[in-house]
């Protein structure tokens, strides 16, 4: 498979809204209208003037965030984000001049004119929108025009996400997008969320990047002219809404080593910071495009025969707007994204009910089953027993033998195996005699295949159908 479909992530677009007092120039938000009003105390005037000032920068920097993000005073922890940016604001506001002063009766009124620094504000309020969204997810394809470059796009802007705080998706779910064009994905909003739905993401960003190089002789040394340019396009999948970002690079080289790659690299990188916050931004507008917030779940010691349960005790707790995404479920561990409206702290409460919760962040919870100390069972059947095993997608005969001599060793001498081999089936019955001590139940053999990487599909009482797994298989 191509390159370029193999790197995954998820982001959005739309346009950047504008707020009420806001006049927002390339780079840097004018605020026209930063009030701040005190009570004046014990006649203290100038004490009064400098915490209106203060309140004023406070004002300024709430209004800088709403011509940022519209409606995020709306959000669900708004009000601790807003306080941590006040808590910089004399860093944020810049050139703050009084442009009216009023006292009526006791009250003194501020108002003045500033600016706040989209690069600067980005820098807090960026990664706390991220983390806020619950980390959202992206996939990242390299543009058709560019798939020499699709290693250079991969790497440069799998790392300028992924530092911001974006997920990424396993990239083996690129193999459903292999039919995928990027260029029809922009103008077929169907076709987007159709692939969206089919690897849980909910924005697709292509990245662009040519570059070139000419030389000519100066004084018998062989100069390069470089030059090199990169596009970033995000798309929300839902709703078919992008965002794009464009730079050039040229310059001079006394060597190609390093000179149009380094240059790439560089408009690469350049592309996707002039977009990555504002994605999340309008993500962030779009207020319930991704659904919730995403928590990431791992639950040691969980049996086989467990795993249903949990996944619907998390469907109950998360309602009907939730969404869960089993990960893997591997030697008792298993991986679940919940999408929901609940923060991690709401689910590890609730988790605690039945795991011992170990590790906790905004966005990820660790936990592990309880378990009561037990004697070791000893199983006896009364009368003849019969557990018949199909394990799929074996490829050969001679592969088979591994996996049947490893049911044999586990059952030992308290059963009889018997097995057959045809296709790609392995078809193994088990037989326990009236009588037999010590027996494995169809529920511990199933761990067992598990741990062998074996996939279990289905487990009743006298009956496993399952799956072989090829080496490195990733199961979701």
């Amino acid at each position: 498979m191509s390159r370029k479909f193999l790197l995954l992530f998820i982001i959005v677009c739309f346009a950047t809204p504008s707020f009420a007092g806001v006049r927002t120039n390339k780079g840097v938000h004018n605020i026209d209208d930063a009030v701040g009003q005190v009570v004046i105390k014990d006649g203290q005037k100038a004490t009064a003037r400098e915490e209106a000032k203060r309140l004023a920068y406070r004002d300024a920097i709430e209004k800088a965030m709403g011509a940022s993000v519209a409606g995020i005073d709306q959000m669900e922890g708004y009000s601790s984000i807003r306080d941590r940016l006040v808590s910089n604001a004399n860093g944020l506001v810049k050139n703050f001049k009084i442009t009216n002063e009023s006292i009526e009766g006791d009250t003194l009124t501020i108002t003045g004119s500033c600016q706040v620094s989209e690069r600067s504000l980005d820098g807090f309020l960026g990664p706390e929108v991220i983390s806020m969204l619950g980390n959202p997810r992206v996939m990242i394809l390299a543009d058709k025009d560019s798939e020499k470059n699709a290693g250079l796009i991969e790497n440069e802007l799998g790392k300028i996400f992924e530092k911001a705080g974006y997920l990424i998706v396993d990239a083996d779910q690129a193999k459903t997008l292999i039919a995928l064009d990027p260029q029809k994905a922009f103008s077929d909003p169907e076709m987007l969320e159709g692939a969206a739905k089919t690897i849980k993401a909910d924005i697709i960003v292509i990245g662009k990047a040519t570059g070139g190089s000419s030389s000519f002789n100066r004084y018998g040394v062989k100069i390069y002219n470089v030059s090199a340019s990169a596009q970033v396009k995000a798309v929300l999948t839902k709703t078919a809404y992008r965002i794009s970002s464009q730079t050039v690079s040229a310059g001079k080289k006394n060597s190609l080593q390093g000179g149009v790659s380094g240059f790439l690299a560089s408009c690469l990188d350049r592309a996707a910071e002039e977009i990555i916050y504002k994605i999340a931004y309008n993500l962030a507008s779009a207020g319930s495009a991704l659904g919730g917030i995403t928590v990431n779940i791992k639950i040691a010691n969980a049996s086989f025969k467990e795993v249903e349960e949990i996944e619907e005790k998390l469907r109950e707790f998360a309602g009907g707007n939730g969404h869960l995404f089993e990960r893997s479920y591997e030697n008792g561990m298993l991986e679940i994204d919940l999408v929901s409206g609940k923060t991690a702290r709401n689910v590890a409460s609730f988790l605690s009910d039945f795991t011992n919760v170990e590790g906790l962040t905004a966005q990820t919870i660790n936990a592990r089953m309880i378990r009561a100390a037990a004697a070791p069972i000893v199983e006896t059947v009364g009368e003849s027993k019969t557990i018949n095993i199909r394990i799929e997608n074996i490829s050969d005969f001679e592969s088979a033998i591994p996996v049947e001599n490893l049911l044999r060793d586990f059952i030992g001498a308290t059963g009889e195996v018997k097995s057959m081999f045809e296709g790609t089936a392995l078809e193994v019955t088990i037989t326990y005699a009236p009588g037999a001590k010590d027996t494995k139940s169809a529920q511990a053999i199933a761990m067992f295949l598990q741990k062998n990487d074996i996939r279990i599909d289905k487990v009743q009482d006298d009956s496993i159908t399952a799956w072989r797994q090829p080496k490195g298989w990733f199961n979701f």
